[in-house]
This record gives C-alpha cells, structure tokens and sequence, in this order.
C-alpha cells in the first residue's frame, strides 16, 4: 500500500488538476500534501486523512498509515483526522475484488482504487517472440470529476502511477 500511496504523490505532482476540490481545480490545484485514507471498521467505511504524503518515505507513509487505521478501530481519531483531504486512495482489492468503481468523496475530484493482485496469463515479447507467461496483475480503477478533469488526462495520471509502481526494485528507497 505505501508504494502505490507514493507512486500515486508522485503522479499527483505533473498532474494537479486530479489533486484537489471542487469542479474548478485545474485552474487552482491544491498541493499535494493532503492525503484521505480509507478505513474499515465494524460499523462500516470512515474516511480519515493522512498529511504530507508527498513529503513522506514509503516507511512513513507505511506507519502513518497503520497509524491512523488502528485508531480509528479502536475509536481514538482525532477531529485534525478529517477534512481538509485533497484526494483519496483506496484499496478494495484486500477484499478479493478486481473491479470496482469508487465513489469520489466530495469535494474531491478523484480517488483511485487498488485491486487484488491475481495471476494472470500476459503475452511477454522475448527474444525469441511473443510467449505466454504467469504475472501477478493489479487494476487499479479511477474515478475522476469530468468538470475538472478529462478522461485523456486520468489515463495519463494511471500511465504514471503504473511507471512508478514498475519501475520499484530491490534498489529503491524506502526510508
């Protein structure tokens, strides 16, 4: 979770017209500082917020977000944990799912969910020609205002946030 949470910060930043509130945020984004966070608890879905995603290593982003959603199951969230959220990450796919439609959170413009990551048969280009090969897959699902956004620009925004979720290795830093 915490690499798609910075791949989607790094994606945010060329494209700021997704970040934001209100159907007027292309011509006055937000900064990308300000981070809704999903939650299940007992009593159904809260939406807390977690800040300055985009300042934070994938280490800091992992504990604000084990943070925030153990609080919030044991009922300890603070007010300074709502509002203010500039875009919403999800993640249904912890429940087996592989196609859903998120639901913007209001005043919002977009939120993007994450799937289950399932093996799938993929054509690999090799060598010595196309092969069938077993890779794990994850959809990830954007919903996007269209007063505020295009769809040409949330396929870019997803191109963006699938580079950098593939390009993580055994290299890339995590503190």
């Amino acid at each position: 979770m915490p690499f798609v949470v910075q791949a989607v910060a790094q994606a945010l930043k060329r494209h700021p017209n997704i970040n934001g509130t209100g159907p007027m945020t292309a011509s006055s984004p937000s900064d990308a500082s300000t981070w809704v966070w999903r939650v299940a608890v007992d009593e159904g879905l809260i939406v807390p917020v977690i800040r300055d995603v985009d300042q934070s290593s994938v280490h800091g982003i992992n504990r604000a977000i084990l943070d925030v959603a153990s609080r919030a199951r044991a009922g300890k969230l603070r007010v300074d944990d709502f509002g203010g959220g500039t875009f919403t990450v999800d993640n249904t796919g912890y429940l087996g799912t592989n196609l859903v439609m998120p639901i913007i959170n209001v005043p919002e413009v977009a939120i993007v969910t994450m799937e289950a990551i399932t093996k799938r048969a993929v054509v690999i280009e090799t060598a010595d020609g196309d092969v069938i090969a077993i890779r794990p897959i994850m959809n990830m699902v954007l919903a996007i205002d269209h007063r505020a956004n295009d769809g040409a620009g949330g396929a870019a925004f997803l191109r963006d946030i699938k580079s950098a979720l593939e390009s993580i290795g055994p290299d890339s830093a995590v503190y």
